[in-house]
């Protein structure tokens, strides 16, 4: 039950990484009048939340250390 619940953790964080990406790509696009890029907001939006993913892992486990 455990690893499931890791592994949610990295699903929801990327779901919401998309949905968060969506909302910035839309407002960014009409910000500088230029037309939503699905895909262009999509491979940001997936990158960005693989990276988000990876920085737990990175980072040291003992904070004092």
């Amino acid at each position: 039950m455990k690893e499931r619940r890791s592994i949610m953790k990295y699903v929801m964080t990327l779901f919401w990484t998309l949905i968060f990406g969506f909302v910035v790509g839309f407002i960014g696009s009409k910000l500088v009048k230029l037309g939503f890029n699905v895909q262009a907001t999509l491979t940001v939006s997936v990158i960005f939340g693989i990276l988000l993913n990876l920085v737990p892992l990175v980072l040291p486990k003992d904070p004092a250390a």
